[in-house]
C-alpha cells in the first residue's frame, strides 16, 4: 500500500512538472515571437524543433529521475519484504520453541510427578514391610503367654515380654507413627504393669486371679489389632 501511495505522488509530480515546464517553454516562445498563428508550413516546423529541443533534454532528466526514484522504491520495497520475511521467521521460530519449551517442561513436570508417585509407592511399600515385621514380631513377644508355665523359665519368659513391652513403647511404634501419648501407648502401659502384678502374684504363691488373666489376653488381642489397623490405615 504505501509503494502504491509513492508511486501515485512521483506520477501527480511528472505530470504537474511537465506541465509546468511546458507552459513556461510556450510562453516563452509566444513572448519571443508574438506574431500570431502562421499559415506557414516552416514557422510550425521550427517551433516544433524549438519544443522539442527544449522539452527532450527535460523530459530525459525526468526519465532519469523517475528510474532512480522507482528503483529506490521498489530496492526499499524489496528490503521491507525481506526484513518482514525475516521478521515471520523469527516469529515463526520463537513460536517453535516456546511450544517445544512447554511441552519439554510439560514433559519434565509430569516425569517429576511419575517418580515422585513412584518414590511414594516404594516408601509406603518399604514402610508396610517394616510395620508388618515389627507387627510379627511384636504377636510373637506376645505369644510368650501363651507358652507360660509354672516353671523358672515361663516366669522369666513373662519377664522378658514385659522387658519388650518397655523397648515397644520407646522404638517399636515410631515405624506405626504413632504418638507415645496416643490411645495404644496407654493400652501397651497398662498391659505392662498388668503383667508385672500377674508375675507378682505367681512369684509369691497368691491366688490366680481369673479377671487379671482375661484383662491381659483381652487387652493384648486389642493392641494387636490396633496396630494392624494403624498399619493399613497409614499407608
Amino acid at each position: 500500500m504505501e509503494y502504491l501511495k509513492q508511486s501515485k505522488d512521483l506520477q501527480r509530480n511528472v505530470i504537474l512538472c511537465i506541465v509546468f515546464v511546458s507552459i513556461i517553454i510556450l510562453a516563452f516562445y509566444f513572448y519571443m515571437f508574438n506574431s500570431g498563428l502562421s499559415k506557414d508550413s516552416n514557422s510550425w516546423s521550427n517551433f516544433g524543433d524549438y519544443v522539442n529541443g527544449l522539452l527532450t533534454p527535460f523530459l530525459t532528466a525526468i526519465n532519469i529521475y523517475v528510474f532512480i526514484k522507482m528503483t529506490n522504491a521498489i530496492s526499499s520495497l524489496e528490503e521491507r519484504r525481506t526484513i518482514n520475511a525475516n521478521e515471520i521467521e523469527e516469529a515463526r521460530l520463537e513460536k517453535e520453541l516456546k511450544q517445544a519449551r512447554e511441552q519439554f517442561e510439560k514433559e519434565t513436570e509430569n516425569d517429576k510427578i511419575r517418580l515422585d508417585r513412584e518414590l511414594e509407592n516404594e516408601r509406603r511399600l518399604l514402610l508396610m514391610q517394616l510395620r508388618k515385621q515389627e507387627l510379627d514380631i511384636f504377636v510373637k513377644q506376645m505369644n510368650r503367654f501363651d507358652d507360660y508355665t509354672s516353671n523358672e523359665n515361663g516366669i522369666e519368659s513373662l519377664r522378658q515380654l514385659t522387658y519388650y513391652l518397655q523397648a515397644f513403647l520407646k522404638t517399636g511404634l515410631r515405624w506405626f507413627e504413632i504418638d507415645n501419648e496416643s490411645r495404644i501407648a496407654t493400652d501397651i502401659r497398662i498391659l505392662w504393669k498388668d503383667l508385672q502384678k500377674y508375675i507378682y502374684n505367681i512369684e509369691n504363691n497368691k491366688e490366680f486371679d481369673e479377671n487379671l488373666f482375661y484383662k491381659i489376653y483381652d487387652a493384648r488381642d486389642n493392641i494387636i489389632n490396633a496396630l494392624a489397623e494403624s498399619t493399613i490405615n497409614k499407608i
